[in-house]
């Protein structure tokens, strides 16, 4: 048994070291993600216009008609005074044709107050301009660039066997015969007398010592990347988790979808309606339109800030009737525990504390993968000379 556990362990690290040296390093600088992309583009969140935010309708209609071909999926509107609304356009479709035109993916930042442009750029266009960084950082942490779906499901898989890696990784530092603390306490120490004893110290005692962290952030990774595929059915299995309202539009036919009729200002105002009528407190900071499935969202609460306090309300786009709510601390368990997932894996479950944790657990996994494979590779060698002396 213990040598079936040791091949599994040895080539499931072999086979995600490099994807998971990968994200551990990327994540690290995503745990400050907005935090560091206003410090390098300040220009795109700072508003100097005096007086009241136009409603979040207007500034989308503005954007829309200086850029007829784009249509806005997506706005974050701010509550504080001296902040840009950041509004997320797609192509829309060319009615001569029925295909998109030839638009790339862009994202602008408005003065709330005057409606006037302060930035633009294009989203996850690579690589290294300070306008471009974070958000290619992002997607390659997220899907490697890839096109299609496949880089989420490649990431998505590696998070699964991650998982289980986690587990085989715990068994194997557990020792054979008594005193049993006694011998398991050696696991948990870094001697480092020379270099391989030092690597293997650090990646049997470090994956010990920060199991509990590490084990929380590989489930949330296959939240991320594969839930309706994978972890929502996993979580069924103890507690229901309804299908979101984008799911379950998803799979209507396309003649019963409807048209769109609701404008982004009448989406907001039946949000602002409903959410009082829920006891939702919150302001409206995020807005979102899904043009393939006709229903628009509202989230109750900024962007990252209220992460695991967030409300969301999603109403169709034909009549404005409400699809769906996602309100924070109600549903079953298993919808809580998977709407926890995102502020987990960010860190921003406990604040600051944990942006600090997750940026320290991203070099972390990127130690223990590096020292796996030179573990690995030292191994390789010895058994090769031992060949050579017996040959």
């Amino acid at each position: 048994m213990r040598a079936l556990m040791v091949l599994l362990h040895r080539y499931i690290g072999l086979a995600t070291a490099l994807f998971l040296m990968m994200a551990g390093i990327t994540g690290s600088l995503l745990a400050f993600n907005h935090e560091l992309d206003e410090w390098l583009n300040p220009g795109f969140y700072e508003a100097t216009a005096k007086g009241s935010a136009l409603p979040p309708g207007e500034l989308v209609d503005t954007l829309q008609g200086q850029h007829p071909k784009l249509q806005v999926w997506y706005m974050e509107y701010p509550q504080e005074a001296g902040h840009t609304a950041m509004l997320a356009a797609v192509a829309r479709n060319d009615p001569a044709t029925g295909n998109p035109f030839e638009e790339p993916n862009q994202v602008f930042y408005l003065d709330p107050v005057s409606g006037e442009e302060m930035g633009r750029r294009f989203w996850g266009a690579c690589c290294f301009q300070r306008e471009n960084l974070i958000p290619f950082i992002l997607e390659f942490h997220y899907n490697l660039t890839l096109p299609g779906n496949w880089g989420l499901w490649l990431m998505g898989l590696v998070a699964i066997v991650w998982v289980l890696d986690c587990f085989i990784a715990l068994w194997l530092t557990l020792p054979k015969g008594k005193p049993f603390w006694k011998k398991w306490s050696t696991a948990w120490k870094i001697k480092g007398s020379h270099a391989y004893r030092l690597n293997f110290d650090l990646h049997r005692a470090g994956g010990l010592w920060l199991w509990l962290l590490l084990l929380p952030i590989a489930v949330s990774s296959v939240a991320m990347n594969l839930p309706s595929q994978v972890f929502k059915p996993a979580v069924s299995l103890f507690s229901p988790v309804e299908p979101s309202v984008y799911e379950a539009r998803g799979r209507l036919p396309s003649e019963q979808l409807g048209v769109t009729q609701l404008s982004y200002q009448q989406a907001y105002e039946r949000a602002l309606e409903e959410g009082k009528r829920l006891g939702l407190t919150a302001a409206i900071g995020e807005l979102y339109y899904s043009f393939e499935y006709n229903f628009y969202g509202a989230g109750f609460g900024q962007h990252d800030t209220e992460a695991h306090g967030k409300s969301w309300l999603f109403f169709h786009g034909t009549d404005g009737r409400l699809l769906g709510q996602e309100i924070a601390g109600q549903g079953t368990l298993g919808e809580r525990f998977y709407r926890l997932q995102l502020p987990i894996h960010g860190g921003r479950i406990i604040g600051l504390t944990g942006q600090v944790l997750i940026a320290l657990l991203g070099v972390v996994i990127a130690m223990l993968s590096a020292t796996g494979i030179y573990i690995w590779w030292r191994k390789l060698l010895a058994r090769r000379s031992g060949k050579a002396r017996r040959g």
